[in-house]
């Protein structure tokens, strides 16, 4: 964006010029307030983390090496769970059972 010298430059609003490297150049502004806007500029700018900056250097790759291959302990592991599974269901049907005994034999008391 390039705009124009004023005719008065004591107008109170600065006038800017983008010079031919893309810098703000911040015409009739006293260096304190040409600081300041500087300043501004640079914090306002949204440039990107350092980490997306970085160069790879030839031959090398991004990507993590391949782990070794897991098929032989899934079986294995879907076991456990199974096995689990089948122990944590056998302890809620007896949990379930002795809530049916315990009633069974309160209303047997009561008749």
């Amino acid at each position: 964006m390039e705009t124009r010298p004023r005719a008065s430059p004591s107008s109170g609003k600065e006038s800017c010029e983008i010079c031919p490297q893309g810098l703000m150049v911040f015409t009739g502004s006293t260096e304190q307030d040409a600081n300041l806007a500087k300043q501004f500029w640079i914090a306002a700018s949204m440039y990107p983390p350092n980490e997306s900056q970085l160069v790879l250097s030839r031959g090398s790759s991004q990507r993590l090496p391949v782990a070794g291959s897991f098929k032989s302990n899934a079986p294995e592991g879907t076991d456990v769970i199974a096995e689990n599974l089948k122990i944590h269901e056998s302890e809620e049907k007896e949990k379930y059972l002795q809530k049916v005994g315990q009633y069974f034999r309160r209303s047997s008391d009561f008749h």
